[in-house]
């Protein structure tokens, strides 16, 4: 068992440093709005700026409640937390798999993982999803935004 303090310093010090990384990717793409609106970097600078906004407010309001949340413990070590670690670790492996494979069969092997660490088991309903959610993202995507997704190294 961890202290509550210690657990929303940690959170809050790597949400900062994570939004703060995002904000400066995204930097080198452009924000500006044009006629068809924001440019590739607005969005996720945003999303960046809210993670690093969020993790601030998290870290002032512990500074602000030290000695409560000092008396506060977490339990790392439960089956639900073990099952976001593991789900974080999905994600991860998802995200190198992009560059390997390319968007769309990362999406194959990520969205039925997904579903199996959610103890969903059909095989009708995970495949549907599946094609379902990796048709739309396609036809949104790449058809009406115009929008290329990473694509394999082995296409490349």
């Amino acid at each position: 068992m961890k202290s509550m303090l210690l657990c929303n310093y940690i959170v809050g010090a790597l949400g900062a440093l994570v939004g703060a990384a995002i904000m400066n990717a995204a930097s080198a793409f452009p924000m500006a709005f044009t006629q068809n609106g924001p440019g590739p970097g607005f969005w996720p600078f945003s999303l960046g700026g809210a993670l690093f906004a969020a993790a601030i407010v998290l870290l002032g309001y512990t500074v602000l409640n030290k000695k409560e949340l000092a008396e506060q413990t977490v339990a790392l070590t439960t089956d639900s937390n073990k099952r976001v670690y593991l789900l974080m670790g999905i994600i991860v492996v998802f995200c190198g798999l992009i560059s390997v494979l390319g968007f769309f069969a990362a999406g194959l092997i990520l969205i039925p993982a997904i579903m199996l660490l959610m103890d969903f088991h059909d095989k009708k309903v995970i495949a549907m999803a599946t094609i379902g959610t990796l048709a739309f993202i396609y036809i949104v995507f790449s058809l009406v935004l115009g929008t290329k997704l990473p694509q394999s190294i082995f296409l490349g």
